[in-house]
């Protein structure tokens, strides 16, 4: 995890990296990851098919 408060526009913004589970078991805890959470990022392997498929299974839940 990595969280870094920068400046723009003269206010303070935290930006906050966390890496979580993928796993079913996580699913209920996975959001507690991310209260007020304004932006979140996908990430998957663009040389493996299966890595996408995942991803779009997982979003579709």
């Amino acid at each position: 995890n990595y969280a870094v408060t920068v400046m723009i526009g003269g206010e303070p913004y935290t930006l906050g990296l966390f890496d979580t589970a993928g796993q079913e078991d996580y699913d209920r805890l996975r959001p507690l990851s991310y209260p007020q959470t304004d932006v979140f990022l996908v990430c998957f392997s663009v040389v493996s098919p299966s890595s996408f498929e995942n991803v779009r299974e997982k979003v579709r839940k």
